[in-house]
């Protein structure tokens, strides 16, 4: 799949793309377990192998299907008071990259979490004036290729790309029938992506370059 050098979105991934918040993620998962009277802890490890899964199906790996729901909104709980206080990691160049991005494309941020951490990431990161709009798992119980297509439909979307660091990225963006750039520093590796790059700033750049709105 080719990118259009008429691209006039793109829409990001978050965790391996924009930030890196696995250690806070655990630390709330392991609040949420002792909360709740579980025995199991979780490690950075443990995350990482599940990193861009739709968060159900994560905690599914953790304890039974019963239980799931419950522990859910105990997560949530937590989530709500701790990640914006514990935050994350942001990759090198993000909020530079995206206010420079912004002057040329409409930006979206679209992952499989749940509906409270994009709107937190995108305020701990200080970019919530350049995002257009987010779309999460937890916002509508749909895989990321069926968010893309809610994203292109409501914004008339007619070249968007879609940024990750996931084979699961790359094949949810082709499913919709959108270009995938591969970011090679996150937590995954893929060999079908459309355009690859390996820092943030250098991904800035190449749009900034093939931008067809230049101020």
């Amino acid at each position: 799949m080719t990118i259009d050098r008429n691209t006039d979105a793109i829409i990001f991934d978050m965790d391996g793309t924009m930030w890196d918040a696995v250690d806070t993620y655990a630390t709330i998962w392991n609040k949420a377990f002792e909360q709740e009277g579980y025995d199991r802890r979780i490690t950075r490890d443990d995350l990482l192998a599940l990193i861009g899964t739709p968060i159900d199906d994560i905690m599914r790996h953790f304890v039974p299907d019963s239980q799931v729901e419950h522990l859910l909104e105990t997560i949530g709980n937590l989530v709500r008071s701790e990640l914006p206080r514990l935050g994350g990691k942001l990759y090198d160049g993000v909020q530079e990259g995206v206010a420079r991005l912004a002057q040329h494309y409409r930006l979206f941020m679209l992952s499989n979490c749940d509906d409270l951490e994009l709107p937190i990431f995108v305020r701990f990161a200080g970019i919530d004036n350049y995002i257009t709009d987010t779309i999460a798992y937890g916002n509508t119980g749909l895989r990321k290729a069926e968010n893309m297509q809610l994203l292109i439909e409501k914004y008339n979307l007619q070249h968007p790309v879609y940024v990750g660091d996931t084979d699961s990225d790359c094949s949810e963006a082709h499913r919709a029938g959108v270009p995938f750039v591969w970011m090679s520093y996150g937590f995954g590796k893929t060999d079908h992506y459309d355009l690859h790059f390996d820092t943030f700033a250098q991904m800035v750049e190449h749009f900034e370059k093939t931008a067809i709105n230049k101020p």
